[in-house]
């Protein structure tokens, strides 16, 4: 039998001479949670003994970006990579997140709060890797600039910050649905990609 999982990594970075009011805690819980069990999901054999590994690899055969979520708490730079990112709406403007239940960043984020979004670009895996909690001594430190109060990752291919307007129970993770007050992006750079629990890039014709 396997363990527990273990909670995803976090960073946190020194952002100094700044002033951050911390808001109440953050929700991490919602009226949803009292739902019936459902069944289990039906995974033929030859993907394992473990459904959850094994769901997990089948999930990870979906294609994704890669993120780097940021907030501030007391003049910390608060960050983790993540691929559950979605666009919701574009009237209104909303994005969407899905934040382990279990981590700091989870605990931070409530309505009224914003976060950013930093969509990486190709070359900006060590970064990807650093925030996931792999640090490579031999990479650069990250370096943020500040827009509506909210670090976001410089180089990166495209930016976001949203205000978190509601949070929804996601079985063992929240969901924090943002209004987006700013979006920017860069035309020259290719993204970064996950597939098949590695980094991949874009094809060439």
């Amino acid at each position: 039998m396997y363990g527990p999982p273990t909670p995803p990594s976090e960073f946190d970075l020194p952002l100094s001479g700044t002033a951050v009011w911390p808001g109440p805690e953050g929700i991490g819980e919602s009226r949803f949670d009292d739902v019936p069990e459902q069944a289990a999901v039906e995974l033929p054999p030859e993907l394992g003994d473990d459904p959850r590994i094994a769901l997990r690899r089948t999930l990870g055969m979906f294609a994704t970006g890669v993120t780097v979520i940021t907030t501030r708490e007391g003049g910390q730079v608060h960050g983790m990579t993540a691929n559950a990112f979605m666009s919701v709406s574009l009237e209104p403007p909303l994005v969407l997140i899905s934040v382990d239940r279990r981590t700091k960043m989870c605990r931070l984020l409530h309505e009224g709060r914003t976060y950013g979004v930093s969509v990486l670009c190709e070359s900006q895996s060590d970064l990807s890797d650093r925030f996931a909690g792999r640090v490579n001594p031999a990479a650069p430190d990250p370096r943020f600039e500040i827009v509506h109060d909210t670090p976001l990752v410089e180089g990166a291919l495209a930016h976001f910050v949203a205000n978190v307007t509601r949070s929804y129970w996601g079985g063992d993770h929240s969901l924090f649905l943002g209004r987006v007050e700013y979006a920017r992006y860069t035309a020259e750079r290719t993204p970064l990609l996950f597939h098949g629990g590695r980094y991949e890039r874009l094809g060439t014709a």
